[in-house]
């Protein structure tokens, strides 16, 4: 018989769930710039029928232009802007059982994985990405949870396979790869799980070879969205914020540079060092490649924390005194988007989001390379 505080956990739960729901639904009509991009798409799709997946007019790598073909399907009972935004909103709903599954791997027992699930449900970045921007970055995050959820499984191979794919989608997903070559050292990762890689990217763009695509645009995209603006940051909260466009090319080359020397060095310093990799040290090595590698990085955006806010929530469920970890990621993506979706003064806005996202990168440092010391 239900008791009474089991009641209440489910009457909050649905409270909750709820809330989270309406707010997409409120959220869905609105349009931004973005929006245009994918309803040109979706109206190229529609003029030229599911066939034009072998075009090369997308700007976006093939797996998300399948979906977009998938979602014109529905243009006779959906208007265009819900259809797109349905594409984030499932994948929401995956992220979310993925939120599940991790968390459960830590506490098999209790209502903890549910509450993991509410606060991804309603957190406000997760929710304005999908629901109110209407972008994609929910595709392959969801992706990226399916690598960390196989590799505290034991299972590398379908782990680099599920990685794989989430690179199909987009390039972002490589901010994992530090991670994943610290493991690769720890021996926790065999050579031949790599091999996985390559062959899931390649075989993502066979509809698109089939429709008739030459071979050559479709390893050229992400080169080709590499060259879309000349900007060392795209309001992303990293130090390259607070360089100038005279200063593009130097801050550039400088920036990959000094970016592939400290991410290699972290590399190969948690590669090499003796620890045990047990799974809230592989949750924490996780966030901390998400989190740095954007950080390092020239021509970030403003979404490209969206993996460490994710991510962060799941890791405050392995560390409940870290709490304030996802709180903050929070407070960095969402100052982060306030410039580009409300026009508020990226000059008054950004370099607080810095400071926030330099503290909580110098603390994740720091507790990895105090856990690494206790094994």
């Amino acid at each position: 018989m239900q008791t009474s505080r089991e009641f209440k956990q489910r009457l909050i739960f649905a409270l909750l769930f709820s809330f989270g729901l309406l707010l997409r639904l409120l959220f869905i009509p609105a349009k931004t710039l973005d929006m245009d991009s994918y309803l040109l798409w979706y109206k190229y799709i529609v003029e030229n029928g599911l066939g034009s997946i072998g075009s090369d007019y997308f700007g976006y790598n093939p797996p998300f232009i399948y979906l977009l073909a998938l979602a014109t399907l529905t243009r006779s009972f959906l208007h265009p802007v819900i259809a797109i935004k349905l594409i984030p909103f499932i994948f929401d709903i995956l992220s979310a059982v993925l939120v599940y599954r991790i968390v459960r791997v830590q506490e098999p027992e209790g209502t903890k994985p549910l509450l993991a699930v509410l606060i991804f449900w309603i957190a406000p970045t997760i929710m304005i990405n999908s629901a109110f921007w209407g972008q994609t970055d929910s595709l392959y995050t969801s992706f990226l949870l399916i690598t960390v959820l196989l590799l505290l499984k034991e299972k590398p191979s379908l782990a680099l396979l599920a990685f794989g794919i989430a690179f199909a989608i987009k390039a972002q997903a490589i901010l994992l790869a530090p991670f994943l070559g610290i493991l690769f050292f720890k021996k926790y990762i065999p050579f031949k799980a790599f091999l996985a890689f390559p062959i899931v990217y390649a075989a993502s763009f066979i509809p698109a070879i089939l429709a008739g695509r030459p071979i050559a645009s479709l390893f050229s995209t992400y080169s080709a969205q590499s060259e879309t603006f000349a900007a060392a940051s795209k309001n992303a909260a990293n130090p390259y914020f607070f360089i100038g466009e005279q200063n593009y090319q130097t801050a550039f080359y400088a920036g990959l540079v000094i970016a592939a020397i400290l991410l290699l060095a972290w590399v190969l310093i948690y590669g090499f060092k003796k620890y045990e990799v047990t799974k809230p040290n592989l949750i924490l090595t996780a966030l901390t490649s998400l989190a740095i590698v954007p950080y390092l990085l020239p021509k970030m955006h403003d979404r490209y924390f969206y993996p460490a806010d994710v991510l962060s929530i799941v890791f405050a469920f392995f560390f409940p005194k870290f709490w304030f970890v996802p709180v903050a990621y929070q407070a960095i993506s969402f100052l982060s988007y306030l410039p580009y979706l409300f026009n508020t003064p990226a000059n008054a806005i950004i370099p607080i989001a810095f400071v926030f996202n330099t503290l909580t990168i110098l603390f994740l440092l720091q507790k990895q390379w105090a856990m690494t010391n206790e094994t």
